[in-house]
Parts: C-alpha cells; sequence; structure tokens
C-alpha cells in the first residue's frame, strides 16, 4: 500500500495496491443439484409383410385425361368413367408386427406410377380404424402386436395409356414416433 500524495496541482492521489490471494477450490460445490431421469423404452422392430398387392384389374385403354378409378382400403371400388373391363380389384393388404401400445406413423411414398397414369390420395386402414390420407404427412396410430395395413388410392389417368401391363408401386415405412 502506498501513502497519498500530492501532485503538483494540489490534488491527492491515492494509489492502494493490494494483493489478495484468491484461492479457488479446485472443485466448486453445486448450490442447488438436480437428478435427471433418463427414459427408455425398448421396442422390437417394426416388420411389414405383404400379403396382396393393390390391384385396379383391366382398364379401358381409352381411360382419358383425369378420368379416375378408386380403390378404398375396403376393396370399394369407384368408377365413374366404367373404365374398369375386368379382373380383380382389390386393396394392397400388409400385416405390420411391432410392439403393442406405441405410436407409429404410417407414410406411403417413393411413389412410381405407370405409363398412362398417375397414383395418388392413398387411404390406409390400420388394425380395423378408420381411413385415413397415409401420403404427405402420413398416418398417425397406436401399434398392435399384429395388425392388417389396408391401402386403397386412386388411379388417374393422362390420357397416353397403351395396351399391355403398366404396373407401378410404392413404398410403405412405418416407424415408432
Amino acid at each position: 500500500m502506498s501513502e497519498p500524495r500530492e501532485t503538483g496541482n494540489g490534488r491527492i492521489l491515492c494509489v492502494t495496491v493490494a494483493l489478495v490471494g484468491l484461492a479457488l477450490p479446485a472443485r466448486l460445490p453445486a448450490a442447488n443439484p438436480e437428478t435427471i431421469a433418463v427414459q427408455v423404452t425398448f421396442v422390437a422392430p417394426i416388420a411389414i409383410s405383404e400379403a396382396n398387392a393393390l390391384q385396379f384389374g383391366s382398364l379401358d385403354q381409352n381411360l382419358a385425361n383425369l378420368e379416375s378409378v378408386t380403390v378404398a382400403p375396403d376393396s370399394t371400388v369407384t368408377d365413374s368413367a366404367d373404365r374398369v373391363e375386368g379382373g380383380p380389384q382389390a386393396a394392397a393388404s400388409l400385416t405390420v408386427t411391432a410392439t403393442p401400445g406405441q405410436a407409429i406413423t404410417i407414410h406411403i411414398d417413393a411413389i412410381v406410377s405407370g405409363a398412362g397414369y398417375a397414383l395418388t390420395d392413398f387411404r390406409c386402414n390400420y388394425a380395423a380404424g378408420t381411413d385415413t390420407d397415409c401420403d404427405g404427412a402420413g398416418y398417425l396410430g397406436t401399434s398392435v402386436a399384429s395388425g392388417t395395413l389396408l391401402v386403397g388410392a386412386t388411379l388417374t389417368g393422362d390420357g397416353t395409356a397403351v395396351a399391355g401391363a403398366a404396373d407401378g408401386s410404392f413404398d410403405i415405412t412405418v416407424t415408432y414416433q
């Protein structure tokens, strides 16, 4: 510490120097520890197996632009232009095996339409529930140990169909939320 001294203009300047030894402890104690829980749920991997493909049957090759045929999840067919000529019409049927009671999402994507049409407006019915959109954001539901998933869609013509097979495809993804 230094003594006050007078400066040339009459003011007193005090310079104080103090060294304070700060010895921080190696570990500071926590003032309020909080225990955080860890949550884990183990689930069985989801398994999907196809029992039946989505079937539109035999359609008239004169299916015009924007004419459509819809197969609902209950296999009901809507054909306002009268273009179904025969063959089976049925919703896709799959078996989904999962840990029961879990929130799941069922999503249709990677849609590949065949020549002459586009596949749109996919609807799903899982475990005898209600028909719900399953493309776009997907179908939200609760898993069962082994449930049937039925998938329907709308086939809309583009006016370019020719005689012959024009099969398409789509992916179904089922995930836990």
